[in-house]
């Protein structure tokens, strides 16, 4: 029996898929000083490519993108898709030096023999 879908079809998998756009911190903070200067959101989207919920999405994480934007040495740098909470930031490097740390005994440990 012949297939009733067309073989043109995108769900025959020869189209590739849509890129994530990846906006710069910097790209973000235009962006939240647009919305601020009066522009809508959906505005503010077609400018950027942007569907308006992701829009509303970097508007409600207005905070931690401008502390992230504060705390970024490279201007060119990207943002991570999910700002991280500064306790699990500090956890980590904690975790890191500790490994560091326990690293450095074993070299001891195997160079005293």
């Amino acid at each position: 029996m012949a297939s009733k879908r067309p073989a043109s079809s995108p769900a025959s998998g020869n189209e590739p898929k849509r890129q994530k756009k990846v906006l710069t911190l910097h790209e973000k903070i235009e962006l939240l000083d647009k919305l601020m200067g009066g522009k809508s959101y959906s505005a503010v989207g077609r400018h950027y490519g942007l569907n308006e919920s992701t829009v509303r999405y970097i508007k409600k994480n207005e905070k931690e993108v401008r502390s992230s934007v504060a705390s970024v040495f490279c201007g060119s740098a990207k943002m991570v898709n999910v700002v991280r909470d500064k306790t699990i930031v500090k956890m980590e490097s904690a975790l890191a030096f500790w490994f560091q740390d326990l690293r450095k005994k074993k070299k001891s440990h195997w160079t005293r023999r």
